[in-house]
């Protein structure tokens, strides 16, 4: 009997406490629907790797969807890598193929078989105007085992070939931006999108500055192309007792 009782305390009193022992506390946004439901699904998951690189959707919050991203070929399309590297100010990280094209390509190969630089791409109603968008995930690095890494999110024409900066800007939601390039300040930021009941949301988790530990999420609205308005909708603050 004492053995029994023993091991009801145990699974009553210290299973719980173990698994509450992280979590995601909501910090803005308290009321809001998808705030709370999407507070639910992270604390359901209650892993710390999937807020930094990527947020999961436990199968059972059924209300929300990712999009469905594809690998795009980096090598049969190193010109469109080109653009976007350049954009994204990594022009002189990787080499410069204006000055040595072929030092470039050669450190191309190397980080495309280590899985250093991923893009994946999938159509989406990023600025929620009813109309799809090619948007793109580009992944700097190997999060979250590589010293360097970042995650940006950025939108494409619509023949794939150029960034749309327009239908970018919003979504660069970082810090250090005043009198700086546009995307300044997106290292060691990692974007993801999802869907909450047919509206499209974007996450930043930062590993910046004071942004570390902390989940904010965004939503783009866009009346016509005209007047377009990137919020702050929830922010969460993670917690650990470890």
């Amino acid at each position: 009997m004492r053995r029994k009782i023993l091991m009801i305390f145990f699974l009553v009193f210290i299973f719980p406490s173990l698994a509450l022992a992280d979590e995601y506390v909501l910090v803005k946004g308290k009321g809001i629907e998808v705030c709370e439901e999407y507070g639910k699904n992270l604390n359901s998951l209650v892993l710390k790797e999937y807020m930094v690189c990527e947020r999961k959707i436990n199968p059972k919050f059924t209300d929300f969807k990712k999009p469905e991203w594809q690998e795009i070929d980096l090598w049969k399309n190193r010109e469109f890598l080109r653009k976007v590297e350049c954009f994204l100010g990594l022009q002189s990280t990787f080499g410069d193929p204006d000055k040595n094209l072929q030092e470039w390509e050669k450190f191309l190969k190397w980080r495309l078989k280590d899985n250093a630089t991923t893009i994946m791409i999938a159509r989406v109603d990023i600025d929620n105007d009813g109309k799809d968008e090619n948007v793109i995930k580009y992944f700097d690095g190997r999060c979250p085992a590589g010293k360097h890494f970042g995650i940006a999110i950025l939108v494409l024409n619509e023949d794939k070939s150029e960034i749309d900066i327009k239908k970018t800007t919003p979504l660069l939601q970082n810090l250090r931006v005043i009198n700086k390039s546009l995307t300044e300040g997106w290292e060691f930021s990692m974007y993801d999108v999802f869907s909450y009941k047919n509206k499209i949301y974007f996450d930043r988790w930062s590993e910046s500055f004071d942004q570390t530990g902390y989940l904010k999420i965004f939503m783009t609205k866009s009346e016509g192309g005209l007047n377009v308005l990137t919020e702050e909708i929830c922010r969460y603050r993670y917690k650990t007792e470890k």
